[in-house]
């Protein structure tokens, strides 16, 4: 069942990553629209008209900024599952490793590594794995959603 997580742990961020590059455009100023703008402007000079003043800053729109917040979230998320279930899954391999020794110190060790296992509460951090997994696929999805309906 990790080895399923895990692929989707890996897979999912690729997608997010693509969304994201692509929205975290809308947090800039379009370059075409300020050329534009100093065009008009050194018209409007060369006519001798009064000059327009050149807007000093940029703000993206409300709509932009939810949207990567809600993708970086999702791919921060997805990141932590993928990073943290590979160390489990190393954790684990290493308890059920086979152990080249006497019998009875062979069940001493597996035995302290399942206390081991019990104490660290890494049942608990699965089940953390599946929460933070669905919890950056709903981020995903209502960031998809505000995208959009933003382009509508």
């Amino acid at each position: 069942e990790i080895d399923s997580l895990l692929t989707f742990a890996g897979l999912f961020p690729a997608v997010v990553t693509a969304f994201a590059a692509e929205s975290y455009k809308l947090l800039q100023p379009n370059p075409q629209d300020i050329t534009s703008r100093i065009l008009l402007n050194v018209s409007a000079q060369l006519a001798g008209r009064n000059t327009t003043k050149l807007p000093s800053g940029f703000t993206p729109s409300l709509s932009s900024l939810r949207i990567n917040v809600l993708w970086f979230l999702s791919l921060t998320f997805s990141l932590t599952v993928g990073l943290v279930g590979i160390m489990c899954k190393q954790w684990l391999r290493h308890y059920q490793q086979d152990i080249s020794k006497p019998p009875k110190e062979a069940l001493a060790l597996r035995q302290f590594r399942y206390d081991s296992f019990l104490r660290c509460g890494v049942m608990v951090v699965f089940g953390v794995f599946f929460i933070l997994l669905g919890l950056g696929l709903i981020l995903f999805l209502a960031g998809l959603i505000e995208f959009l309906l933003d382009l509508n």
